[in-house]
């Protein structure tokens, strides 16, 4: 009897044992899954972060730009206020008396019939007519 008892414990010590070794297998693989998420965490982590420099970039440059465009809009209202300036500075110029007949006088000196002048100066028919013959070109 003594045999029996003897043999029961250790079978049962045996599997005790194998039960160990099988926990301890499972506790390796556990170990090694808990690393490699712990990996992956870091690198996930590092990920965040170069895309947070990164938004962090982006806004510092669309800043700059945003500057350097309100600067550039205020530059081109500055030129149009000055070409718009200009336009009506040759618009005056090129309804001066003196030009529009110099114009007439020359046209006419190249051949141009008094409606190609009419059309090219804008003016009447008549006007035309009475400038060049204040000029003694007809």
């Amino acid at each position: 009897m003594n045999l029996v008892i003897l043999s029961a414990i250790t079978l049962a010590e045996f599997a005790l044992i194998i039960l160990v070794l099988v926990f301890f297998k499972r506790l390796k693989k556990s170990e090694q899954l808990l690393l490699g998420m712990q990996n992956n965490q870091d690198e996930l982590m590092d990920r965040m972060v170069r895309n947070a420099n990164l938004e962090q970039e982006l806004v510092a440059t669309f800043m700059q730009r945003q500057t350097e465009l309100e600067r550039l809009n205020m530059a081109m209202e500055e030129r149009i206020f000055m070409l718009k300036r200009l336009i009506k500075q040759a618009d005056e110029i090129s309804r001066s008396p003196y030009l529009l007949r110099e114009i007439i006088i020359s046209s006419k000196k190249k051949g141009m019939t008094n409606e190609m002048i009419a059309q090219k100066t804008g003016m009447a028919k008549d006007e035309i007519e009475l400038i060049l013959k204040k000029e003694n070109l007809v």
